[in-house]
């Protein structure tokens, strides 16, 4: 796997803590290079503004990886953007509620029962980051301006100006939260799922 990626890639993955999130991190470079056909050596990725990678004149895409998977999704020339969470419940994530969420969302989520409001408070974390991600926005400092729309299945939301589809992905993997957003003019999606990683291939 280090061949399939750049030396600065080897710098950067070195800092995670745990192996498994080592191996993610690398995952998810070599996943995209493969399907673009630049793996060979491994063409390093361009860096937009707030660190968002791409290479000129091939798919946009976009990685995310959390406890031990791996989510890839690439698109045709369109705004994308993918996050993927191990779900934990703890209280942290209690006190996170009110920093993060949007009135309405708050609203939303307590009105879950106990067993389901970590799952759809990582709904809607995932779907924020998805946006930021797709704008290329970074993580905003007021989190709680932006309303995801929790209430309903498939949102289309305005960030930026930029109008995006969200779309909350089943990675098949029990206590993970995926969420997925693209253009609304994309009409066709595959999911692929091989051994211990999750590739999310979005065309339109």
């Amino acid at each position: 796997m280090d061949q399939a990626i750049t030396a600065e890639e080897k710098t950067r993955g070195a800092r995670f803590r745990f192996l498994r999130d080592r191996r993610a991190f690398a995952l998810g470079r070599w996943v995209v290079r493969s399907i673009l056909g630049v793996d060979q050596p491994p063409t390093p990725f361009l860096l937009q503004d707030h660190g968002k990678p791409h290479l000129s004149g091939y798919p946009t895409f976009n990685i995310s990886h959390s406890g031990g998977l791996v989510a890839v999704a690439l698109a045709r020339n369109a705004p994308l953007g993918v996050d993927l969470e191990f779900m934990r419940q703890d209280r942290q994530m209690t006190d996170l509620i009110p920093v993060v969420c949007h009135p309405m969302e708050h609203l939303h989520i307590e009105s879950r029962c106990p067993k389901e409001r970590a799952a759809t408070f990582y709904r809607c974390w995932t779907r924020k980051e998805a946006i930021l991600k797709a704008t290329g926005e970074g993580l905003r400092d007021n989190l709680r301006s932006l309303d995801v729309k929790l209430e309903q299945q498939h949102p289309w939301i305005t960030s930026e100006s930029v109008p995006l589809k969200l779309l909350d992905i089943d990675v098949k993997w029990e206590g993970y939260s995926c969420s997925l957003a693209v253009d609304p003019s994309i009409s066709g999606l595959e999911i692929h799922s091989p051994f211990q990683s999750r590739q999310l291939e979005c065309f339109d």
